[in-house]
């Protein structure tokens, strides 16, 4: 098996994956999305709301606020020990971070942002402090404490920590060049322009660029180009909300599956057959 990074910045990574098949390569896709946890606002006590919003629509907007969560995992409790934990009604500090919202428009009105949100724990906070949450009114006035624990986004989409996550097969282009006179209408329709013509042939700058639209192998009048795609090969890609880094939300992901299937491992090997 072969790995290799093709981009990688803060907020997303694509990787080349060869020696793989398309099950477990899904397998890590869905549980980047579904399994890995982070922290998010989960129960909100609403003081005071005189606001144009709804209880129950404020605590939407902040549930889906993104915090902060590289820390959290080394911190926190994993949602599945919080579950179990004796002290979890009364606000027990290994399953819950704290935060606060107190705002209030006097003379004019008043925007309250995500940046206004403040936290009992420095390492869980707001990733984007512009996300606007409400505007208040002269005279109006909003006191919100709330609690932010780990979970997980099969439980709710407010813990999955990827906005994107795909994976795509690699495309594998033949061209015969016995057939092709050079008419250039693939160069002309291609929408990734991986089609050029050198030393009067016919070629490929770079297959991993092809997305399989297959325009190439419908408008070329002679049949030469040729479109399949490699069955142990494919490109997974995934975009972070920014609650962790997105490397780490790969290696976090492959973990958990692993860490899953050793549990049925287990479970089958305690398994007699009659």
């Amino acid at each position: 098996m072969r790995v290799k990074v093709l981009e990688k910045n803060e907020r997303s990574i694509e990787v080349l994956i060869e020696g793989i098949s398309l099950p477990i390569i899904n397998a890590i896709r869905r549980y980047a999305m579904t399994q890995v946890p982070t922290m998010a606002i989960d129960e909100v006590l609403v003081m005071v709301n005189t606001s144009p919003l709804f209880d129950e629509i404020l605590a939407h907007r902040l549930g889906l606020i993104p915090l902060k969560s590289d820390e959290a995992l080394e911190k926190y409790r994993s949602p599945e020990e919080c579950a179990e934990c004796t002290a979890y009604a009364r606000g027990c500090e290994n399953c819950f971070a704290y935060l606060r919202l107190e705002a209030a428009a006097e003379g004019e009105s008043v925007t309250v942002y995500s940046g206004d949100i403040v936290s009992d724990d420095p390492d869980i906070t707001p990733v984007y402090k512009n996300i606007p949450i409400v505007t208040l009114a002269p005279g109006q006035r909003l006191v919100v404490e709330m609690r932010a624990r780990l979970g997980r986004g099969i439980e709710h989409i407010k813990w999955s920590p990827v906005t994107v996550a795909t994976n795509r097969y690699v495309a594998k282009i033949n061209v015969d060049r016995s057939r092709c006179d050079l008419c250039k209408r693939c160069i002309e329709l291609c929408p990734r322009k991986i089609f050029y013509i050198e030393n009067n042939e016919l070629k490929v700058r770079n297959e991993m660029n092809c997305i399989l639209c297959k325009q190439c192998e419908r408008s070329c009048p002679k049949d030469a180009i040729m479109l399949s795609w490699y069955e142990d090969k494919y490109i997974l890609r995934l975009e972070s909300t920014g609650v962790l880094k997105p490397e780490r939300i790969l290696s976090e992901s492959i973990s958990m599956l692993i860490k899953k299937l050793d549990e049925l491992h287990e479970q089958m090997n305690k398994v007699t057959v009659k």
